[in-house]
């Protein structure tokens, strides 16, 4: 059975350009239409220092994490990865990339021999640098499939892209 591993955050964010309360983060919507779809387990990637609320605040601790590379602690998953083949990863693009906090978990977990499904929320950089940054991430024996990048402000009618994009693998 497939896995879906995402991180997100939930508060503040950035939506058409204006500040939003969201009490789903963009991800997790994405994540959880994904393991509807393919009867998926699902595990989030939670800060053990939460990011806050406040989207300018995040976006200066995470700058902060990227410039520094710190690798943000997360709470244990309860998922035993070496029964897993295929593993969908889901998050924001921060900073053009993936965030530190998702570069710790792929440090951290063996993928080896995985099938990887890698898909992002975004407002208007795509995967920006993430692909690269996954494929230097990843074990040699991973298998990085095509992603799904979905804008933010668009999650909420995702669900054909997500299908359409289900349907190829």
């Amino acid at each position: 059975m497939p896995v879906v591993v995402f991180f997100s955050h939930n508060g503040e964010t950035l939506l058409d350009g204006r500040h939003q309360q969201v009490s789903f983060g963009n991800t997790e919507v994405v994540a959880k239409l994904i393991s509807q779809k393919v009867n998926a387990e699902v595990s989030q990637l939670v800060p053990v220092l939460p990011y806050p609320i406040d989207y300018q605040a995040t976006l200066t601790r995470s700058k902060a994490e990227l410039e520094k590379h710190q690798f943000p602690e997360f709470e244990p998953l309860k998922v035993d990865f070496r029964k897993e083949d295929e593993i969908f990863i889901g998050f924001p693009v921060w900073w053009g990339t993936l965030p530190m906090i998702v570069q710790h978990f792929l440090m951290a977990t063996d993928l080896n021999s995985k099938i990887i499904y890698p898909f992002c929320t975004h407002e208007g950089s795509g995967f920006g640098r993430s692909k690269q940054e996954l494929q230097r991430l990843l074990p040699a024996t991973a298998q990085l499939q095509t992603g799904l990048a979905v804008r933010g402000s668009r999650v909420t009618c995702a669900q054909c892209a997500v299908n359409n994009w289900l349907g190829q693998r």
